[in-house]
């Protein structure tokens, strides 16, 4: 199996850390998120890593993201560790597919430093694809699992796919006519991601979370994160007036989602926006919440000073 893997050769006595992007997503996620595409190359991510600031004269933009973010990758690599990540050839496709390559990339891994004890880190379904590979293979050297924001117990978002489009119907009043085609170009684009049959593996009741074990081995470390925040991405409009109008997702779809029927996973304080805070707790891990989306989580401070903290100990 050819995989265009990236490496990174740290500290001869410092673990290896394997790291494996989400659906839809490719290496850049870790390595550089300025250049990282997402929901199968549709949307640049730093649209989700945006503030609500405006500073462009568009009449519809997705806000500002920090110059200069730092990826996971980097932070590791600056504390000595040696990395090892690739992008999945197919980000949308089953979750065996990504297995097989893990497994591949894990025997680089061992070939180049042989005899290391090994991490898996994953982010979403990530998270995901380190346990089924777990599962599967008898991995020894493999010392611990951080999972960021993996729906341990699946995620129902494919069933709410169908509010998208009436969603973006909700905003026409507020848009500029030019404006409307763009959204509703996004929103469609999102709903079709939605609905593609990666993410019905995710689904709670589907036949691949039911194959996942309820525990791993106890010579496994196991911490994860979740989050608390469903500000996904934020759409900023320029009014005729010259005044700027934020909309937020999953706000977007509080008149299109029936009165009491907002899935945890787009609740403030329960998830966020595509997995529940709840759904991220990996089973027997040291577990923390954090207020981000379900990709700012990947870029938390605090959440590296964690993860740092844990392969320290």
């Amino acid at each position: 199996m050819k995989l265009f893997l990236k490496t990174h050769n740290g500290k001869p006595e410092m673990p290896v850390i394997v790291l494996i992007h989400g659906l839809g997503m490719n290496n850049y996620f870790w390595v550089n998120p300025e250049k990282c595409l997402v929901l199968g190359g549709l949307a640049p991510l730093t649209i989700f890593l945006s503030s609500e600031r405006a500073k462009t004269d568009n009449t519809i933009s997705f806000g500002s993201a920090e110059p200069h973010i730092e990826g996971l990758w980097n932070c590791l690599k600056r504390e000595g560790y040696s990395l090892i990540s690739w992008t999945q050839s197919q980000p949308l496709g089953p979750v065996q597919i990504a297995v097989d390559e893990l497994k591949t990339s894990l025997d680089r891994a061992r070939h180049k430093w042989p005899g290391r004890a090994i991490y898996l880190v994953g982010h979403s379904r990530g998270g995901l694809i380190a346990r089924r590979f777990l599962a599967a293979e008898n991995a020894e050297d493999v010392a611990g699992l951080i999972t960021i924001c993996s729906p341990h117990s699946g995620t129902s978002m494919a069933k709410f796919s169908r509010y998208l489009k009436p969603a973006g119907v909700l905003l026409e009043k507020i848009l500029p006519t030019r404006s409307k085609a763009t959204l509703t170009q996004a929103l469609s684009r999102l709903s079709a991601f939605f609905q593609s049959p990666a993410i019905a593996e995710l689904e709670p009741d589907s036949d691949f979370m039911a194959s996942l074990p309820k525990r791993l081995p106890q010579h496994i470390a196991k911490l994860s994160f979740g989050g608390t925040n469903p500000a996904l991405f934020h759409v900023i409009v320029r009014l005729p007036s010259d005044n700027h109008k934020v909309i937020k997702f999953p706000d977007l779809l509080a008149g299109a989602i029936p009165p009491g029927h907002m899935p945890r996973e787009m609740t403030p304080g329960l998830g966020d926006a595509l997995v529940s805070a709840d759904s991220a707790y990996l089973p027997g891990s040291r577990h923390y919440d954090v207020s981000a989306n379900h990709v700012k989580a990947a870029y938390d401070s605090s959440i590296h000073e964690v993860i740092l903290d844990f392969l320290k100990t």
